[in-house]
């Protein structure tokens, strides 16, 4: 429901079914079947009108200035389809401060005189749902496209509550905020999933789901809810924008339009419609709160007990929470559960279903997510396939931006909140190439290494993005409210109720950051007390920049075999049973090592006997070394047999490699 919609939209044809179930041929019957098919979501009879002026007339307070209509014209976007005025976004972006000075003026007049501009009419465009059946005009998503100027009212109402409505949410919702997103939702669930895998605790997630809420919502209520968070000026703009909003619908073909009121829900299209509505939601969601039980157990009240996007809300604890009752209290407010989509999750160790469960988009458990990632970008990389395929026609750089802008985004869709397994990182490496193979439309028997695909794609190994967007997004949460659900789930990670499971730990968000960590010897992530340094150095964005790059760079080599360009060396050596250089080591004992690789290089390093006497299994060791970077890195490999256990402790400016 987007008025800033793309023009190619308006040359769509729709297929609607009449009563019979026949499909309309004609386009002016398509008009009056879509018409009215909206117009019973959108007017309600019984509604009560808002009208756009109360009291007397006087000017606003604070009147609007010149450059709050310049920065609402230079946030619309160009090319864009125009509304019933046929005002295209560019002629006011472009225009002269004579022009924003006039729009001020006319803007300030309309509420000093209560004079109608007459803006809120909208032009309905219908589209096809993707993935619905063609049809029922139910799988019709409405596009609004709305007057400019009253988008720049719109832009310039939102740039004055702005303040008021921060204030006046809660920390838990993430939706249409400022340095919020769905990311710090996911991220949220990841680490109450890793605090149950490591823990024995179990986390319970009641989701619940909403019906068409932007569309139920009762403008009156939300204009006395408004009322007490907004100062008088701002109020009366609401009003106005919110009174006499008409939708006339237009059909590609018809020879006429149908004009409805539009009195039930956010206006459509309006980019102050989103806020209003969370404003509106949030009123509900305190009245809720009142009826939820309060957290018994410990970990229950460190853990976020709600978390939030738009209407799609979470309330988590050690127990259920009761739909009914939750049910009734939003009914006040035309706010309809959909029980059928309600979701039970349990987290747990013992769990498996909890993998598959969906929450804005990604399914929190990893390996899951991933996979539904691959599929969904392949969906989407062979729809272009006729674009691969026109060889020359198209330049490389081109193809490569339609792969990032169309499939990239659909694969990498939150992957900083992902946490793999070194050969799970590798694997999806593999799956990347085999991608941009495909947008090259290189086949067997044509060959190119790694290397020359990365950088004829200007492209790097997508475990590097994938850290890169780990890193921005762990420093982007840490510096917000430390009150927001993603802070207080990872706070509550560290913090130990239950017994800590046995066994080796499951691959998870917080150890993949410590891993990453352990590439540079900066920090270690192990307790509170080391999130809080690290809390600390996010709050500099400079020496977290600094921070973040030397993960990168220390990651990239870790990854990179180029012995002429790096100067990197690979040995393998056995350590045998009987090997005089081990074999000698008590406990605590050192002993030097010499050892030369294929490629004529020569280090000495120090072997440490820290448990057990002597070496009883064969195993081979691989270091990498990278010179250039002059790392050091301790490594503590165990080896284990029937009768000992046995310690060495490698330690030189060695990077290990295939570490796990």
């Amino acid at each position: 429901m987007d008025a800033s919609t793309d023009k190619s939209l308006l040359k769509e044809n729709i297929n609607v079914e009449d009563q019979e179930g026949k499909l309309a041929s004609n386009p002016n019957d398509i008009l009056d079947i879509v018409s009215s098919h909206f117009k019973s979501k959108f007017e309600d009879e019984k509604v009560e009108e808002i009208t756009p002026f109360e009291g007397e007339r006087k000017p606003l307070k604070n009147p609007i200035t010149p450059e709050e209509v310049r920065k609402s014209f230079n946030s619309l976007s160009n090319n864009k389809a125009p509304g019933e005025d046929q005002i295209h976004a560019e002629l006011l972006k472009y225009g002269t401060p004579l022009l924003d000075q006039t729009i001020a003026d006319t803007f300030n007049t309309t509420f000093s005189k209560h004079e109608n501009l007459d803006i809120n009419t909208g032009v309905l465009i219908a589209i096809q749902k993707p993935g619905k059946k063609k049809g029922p005009p139910n799988n019709l998503r409405p596009i609004t496209l709305l007057n400019s100027l009253r988008k720049a009212l719109s832009i310039i109402t939102l740039n004055r509550i702005r303040p008021f409505v921060e204030e006046y949410l809660s920390k838990s919702q993430s939706g249409f905020r400022p340095d919020r997103s769905t990311a710090d939702v996911v991220w949220t669930h990841k680490w109450l999933a890793a605090k149950t895998l490591k823990e024995d605790v179990i986390i319970k997630i009641s989701g619940i789901d909403m019906s068409a809420a932007f569309d139920t919502i009762d403008r009156n209520q939300l204009l006395n809810i408004i009322a007490t968070i907004v100062n008088e000026d701002e109020l009366r703009i609401i009003r106005f924008l919110l009174s006499n909003t008409k939708i006339k619908t237009r059909i590609n073909g018809a020879t006429k339009t149908n004009t409805f009121i539009s009195n039930v829900g956010t206006p459509q299209g309006d980019s102050l419609s989103p806020v209003l509505f969370i404003v509106y939601l949030e009123h509900a969601l305190k009245e809720v709160r009142t009826t939820l039980p309060r957290p018994i157990v410990k970990y229950e009240k460190e853990i976020p007990n709600e978390v939030a996007y738009a209407d799609d809300v979470d309330f988590i604890g050690q127990d259920y929470v009761n739909i009914n009752e939750i049910q009734e209290t939003l009914h006040k407010y035309q706010l309809k559960v959909n029980t059928d989509k309600t979701e039970f999750t349990a987290l747990s160790k013992n769990e498996e279903d909890w993998k598959n469960a969906k929450k804005v988009g990604s399914l929190i458990g990893d390996l899951e997510d991933v996979e539904r990632r691959k599929q969904l970008s392949t969906a989407a990389l062979n729809k272009l396939y006729h674009v691969w395929m026109k060889g020359n026609k198209l330049k490389t750089t081109t193809k490569i931006q339609l792969y990032k802008s169309l499939v990239k985004s659909i694969l990498l869709y939150n992957c900083s909140t992902w946490a793999l397994t070194l050969t799970e990182e590798e694997k999806i490496n593999a799956f990347h190439r085999k991608q941009l193979k495909k947008v090259l439309n290189i086949k067997f028997p044509v060959k190119i290494t790694n290397k020359s695909l990365y950088k004829k794609c200007q492209e790097k190994p997508l475990s590097l993005q994938i850290l890169k967007a780990r890193w921005n997004l762990f420093g982007h949460i840490l510096r917000r409210d430390s009150d927001i659900p993603a802070n207080r789930a990872t706070r509550a990670y560290f913090i130990q109720y239950g017994h800590k499971l046995r066994g080796r730990p499951t691959t998870t968000l917080p150890i993949v950051l410590n891993r990453d960590l352990g590439l540079i010897e900066h920090f270690r992530l192990h307790s509170t007390d080391d999130l809080v340094k690290i809390t600390e150095l996010a709050k500099d964005r400079k020496q977290w920049r600094e921070l973040s790059a030397r993960i990168e760079k220390a990651a990239e080599a870790s990854q990179t075999v180029n012995w002429d360009a790096t100067r990197q060396y690979v040995t393998r050596n056995t350590f045998k049973r009987g090997n005089s250089a081990l074999r000698s080591l008590k406990h605590g004992g050192q002993k030097e090592v010499e050892l030369d690789s294929s490629q004529g290089f020569h280090w000495t390093n120090t072997a440490t006997c820290t448990k057990g006497r002597e070496l009883i299994r064969p195993r081979e060791l691989a270091v990498n070394v990278e010179e250039s970077l002059g790392l050091k890195r301790s490594w503590t490999v165990p080896y284990i047999s029937s009768s000992w256990r046995s310690e060495f402790t490698l330690s030189n400016s060695w990077l290990p490699l295939g570490i796990k």
